[in-house]
């Protein structure tokens, strides 16, 4: 699928949460404006966003969202906010799962954001692409990972083994 990514997201800094949600509402045939996307998700300048803020984002856009992280013992004010709305929404917050779970959401057709460690040491938010028992590729760098160093890169400080599941079968347009 080639798609031409607007200039708005391409010169967005740390735009890498915004592209994992704009690029999952392409796949839907949703055409998204930059700016609303910022807004739902909690998009900082210079930062980026939250793993929890792209959940709350998703869920205010009517899909059925599945948040799934390790406790965070650093939670940023913003992110404090995020916890709250999830809260308010019915979003649940459960526990972090593995490469397992991953892959089985992925074959029932779901859609996952993860969050991990880039090898450069950059946290990262990306919509997988594919994904089987080996290695995982992901919409903004179909490089494939070996499954080794994905749960590896998701182990870093500050990363949490953070996922967002999307199941679209179910969705409600708001």
């Amino acid at each position: 699928m080639a798609l031409e990514m607007p200039e708005e997201l391409s010169s967005l800094e740390a735009n890498g949460g915004i592209y994992a949600v704009w690029m999952l509402l392409q796949h839907l045939g949703i055409d998204a404006d930059i700016q609303q996307l910022m807004e739902v998700c909690g998009y900082e300048a210079g930062y980026g966003t939250t793993t929890i803020g792209l959940a709350v984002g998703l869920k205010k856009f009517g899909f059925n969202v599945q948040f799934y992280t390790e406790h965070d013992p650093d939670l940023q004010e913003g992110e404090k906010l995020s916890y709250a709305e999830a809260a308010q929404l019915q979003l649940p917050v459960l526990p972090a799962i593995g490469y397992a779970e991953i892959l089985q959401a992925f074959e029932q057709n779901k859609f996952v954001i993860a969050y991990y460690d880039t090898f450069e040491g950059i946290g990262n938010h990306s919509l997988v692409y594919d994904i089987d028992e080996a290695e995982i590729s992901f919409f903004d760098s179909f490089d494939a990972m070996s499954a080794e160093d994905f749960e590896r890169q998701r182990q870093a400080e500050g990363i949490c083994r953070q996922v967002i599941i999307v199941n679209v079968n179910d969705y409600i347009a708001s």
